[in-house]
């Protein structure tokens, strides 16, 4: 399974990939990232829909433990995926750390 950085997020360009955010709707509502998809993980069996193929999906989770749960399901399916190691955990604190 291919993997980024969660550090790398802020790269991805939303019109060209599809950014899945699994983490519940609650935690999407505070803080989701612009352009990004939330199906929670516990409604991706309905969800998988709402994904086109046409293009690269990178999943975030909060730890990066079940996005590579979904990521495997979908590049199971034919998606071109990506997991993002660490999840949104990871992410916030590399960006405290880049914010000092």
């Amino acid at each position: 399974m291919k993997s980024i950085k969660a550090a790398e997020i802020a790269a991805l360009d939303t019109d060209m990939v599809t950014l899945l955010d699994i983490r519940s709707k609650e935690e999407f509502e505070l803080n989701g990232f612009n352009g990004s998809v939330n199906v929670p993980f516990d409604e991706i069996s309905t969800g998988l829909s709402k994904l086109p193929k046409d293009k690269p999906v990178y999943v975030l989770c909060r730890t990066g433990d079940l996005s590579a749960e979904v990521a495997e399901i979908l590049e199971d399916r034919g998606y071109n995926v990506y997991n993002i190691e660490g999840g949104y955990a990871t992410y916030t604190v590399h960006r405290a750390s880049a914010d000092e």
